[in-house]
């Protein structure tokens, strides 16, 4: 079932499920002692599972947005087996991902939505973005643009798309795009509605962008993997694994929670459900869930 509906000022923003997983600390957060995580297992204990809670509880999570009459999807999760095999094999046991049942009980259409935003190109980003059940792949939303980043666009093209993750991804996920016609890169920050802006936050990939909210005079700010999960909000400067360039991703991670804190946003991230804000005590930011 989708998962909670906010809005800010005008703009709807509803958080869709894809799936989950568990991810060792020790391989995605490998120059993080395991004492360090104490604190936060014990804070946001949703956020792990296993014995010790020695694993990262991984959410696949999209994001459907509602402005000005237009409806966007942030990021499309892992996929199924038929049209993202290897990432849901590495990612999620092998068990299909369940966006597009979520997005009906959310009241969306795959035909209702006219723009795919997609966050960065990683492989548990794209996985919906093609439907497979035809004689050749096609955009599983027939009436949407598929916006992201250039830059991103040249990082992962063949052979590169296997050299991050292990794994390929590129044809089954993007290269359908491509021969669709309906792909749309973005070079800089960009306009999506008037309440909504494409803005870059790179360094976990190349081209990692999120957007930027603004209506009614309330703010949001939606982001892809800035953020791993709550705990990274008070400790900025752990790296991620698959963080591309680990000194911009900081960069990043830090430039958002000061926009975040300055303008009250409500932030919300797509590998832990749910929303949020930052919060200050003894002086370290923490992430609030609303």
């Amino acid at each position: 079932m989708p998962g909670a509906t906010i809005t800010v000022g005008n703009v709807e923003i509803t958080a869709v499920h894809d799936n989950e997983g568990a991810l060792p600390l020790s391989m995605v957060f490998p120059g993080v002692d395991a004492e360090l995580w104490v604190p936060y297992q014990q804070k946001y204990p949703e956020c792990f599972n296993g014995d010790n809670n020695e694993n990262f509880a991984a959410h696949f999570d999209c994001y459907v947005i509602r402005s000005e009459g237009r409806i966007i999807l942030v990021d499309t999760g892992v996929g199924s087996m038929a049209t993202n095999p290897g990432a849901v094999t590495a990612f999620a046991g092998g068990a299909d991902g369940r966006l597009l049942s979520d997005l009906q009980s959310a009241g969306v259409n795959k035909e209702d939505i006219d723009t795919v935003f997609l966050t960065h190109l990683h492989p548990d980003h794209v996985g919906w973005n093609v439907n497979s059940d035809g004689p050749s792949p096609v955009p599983a939303f027939p009436n949407a643009r598929y916006v992201f980043h250039q830059d991103d666009w040249e990082a992962f093209r063949p052979p590169r798309d296997s050299e991050v993750f292990g794994l390929t991804f590129w044809e089954e996920t993007l290269a359908p795009l491509e021969m669709a016609g309906v792909t749309e890169p973005l070079t800089g920050e960009q306009s999506i509605t008037s309440e909504i802006t494409a803005i870059l936050t790179p360094g976990h990939t190349p081209g990692s962008m999120s957007l930027a909210i603004d209506s009614g005079g309330e703010k949001a700010l939606v982001m892809g993997d800035v953020f791993h999960g709550p705990p990274q909000v008070s400790e900025p400067s752990w790296v991620f694994a698959f963080d591309a360039d680990p000194d911009t991703a900081v960069q990043s991670r830090n430039r958002m929670l000061d926009r975040a804190e300055a303008e009250n946003a409500i932030m919300a991230i797509c590998h832990s459900t749910g929303f949020g804000r930052i919060v200050s005590q003894e002086g370290r930011r923490y992430w609030q869930g609303l």
